[in-house]
């Protein structure tokens, strides 16, 4: 078990792009999707559907680790309805999202929560370091575009002699 939730870990820090300073959030997250998840040692049922008696098929609290989720505020009337955070998980104490809130540096539970999961924080980074590149890549073609380009021409004269090599009588 070990292995398989290490294995999850490692695809779930690295698709997020969010490093390791979250395993233990990715790893709680790992284990509640294998509890999510249909297993052939139980008859294609889930550990939790085993443990609960009940079906279990409603995916839709199911997000992608790392995602941007924005969580309700109730503060004043002026101030934003939503703060940007990162999808970690699911509260293990109270019915919620466990969300991780940059801006603050702490972690937020709220049940109150949009995701964002096209728009993931390391495609951001990703895509920017592909503009940068193909924008280096433009910047040099420009650059060679620009330098004349000289043919070169090889002059044999009449009087240039011919050497026979095969020659040895």
């Amino acid at each position: 078990m070990n292995r398989t939730l290490l294995e999850k870990v490692r695809c779930i820090l690295s698709n997020a792009g969010i490093g390791k300073a979250f395993w233990a959030e990715a790893i709680t997250y790992a284990s509640q999707l294998i509890d999510w998840l249909p297993i052939a040692a139980n008859e294609g049922k889930m550990p939790m559907e085993v443990w609960s008696g009940k079906p279990c098929t409603d995916y839709k609290y199911l997000h992608i680790f790392g995602c941007l989720a924005y969580y309700h505020v109730r503060e004043s009337k002026l101030d934003p309805r939503a703060k940007k955070t990162l999808f970690m998980g699911f509260s293990t104490s109270v019915k919620g999202y466990r969300l991780w809130c940059s801006d603050e540096k702490k972690f937020v539970v709220s049940r109150d929560v949009t995701f964002d999961e096209a728009d993931m924080v390391n495609q951001k980074k990703h895509e920017d370091e592909i503009e940068a590149t193909k924008t280096m890549r433009s910047s040099k073609q420009v650059e060679l575009l620009k330098t004349p380009v000289v043919p070169i021409r090889y002059d044999v004269t009449e009087t240039s002699p011919i050497v026979d090599s095969d020659d040895e009588d």
